[in-house]
């Protein structure tokens, strides 16, 4: 019988569960792609979502990734 006492290790990137706001529905792994502004203070917005698929297909660029 096999010894099946090593544990998994964690993923190489940190997932997140919510809203994608392209396609408008629950997904895995969202990056903030957009920060629409609503008022003059600060700690005032919108976020915006998208998951992978929603940012290969609409060439969205996350913002953590623009320089």
């Amino acid at each position: 019988m096999a010894d099946d006492t090593q544990t998994r290790g964690a993923p190489a990137t940190p997932s997140a569960i919510g809203y994608c706001a392209w396609h408008r529905g629950i997904t895995r792994d969202m990056r903030l792609i957009q920060i629409e502004e609503t008022g003059s203070g600060p700690g005032t917005g919108r976020q915006r979502f998208a998951c992978h698929p929603c940012q290969i297909q609409h060439g969205l660029i996350p913002l953590a990734d623009r320089p």
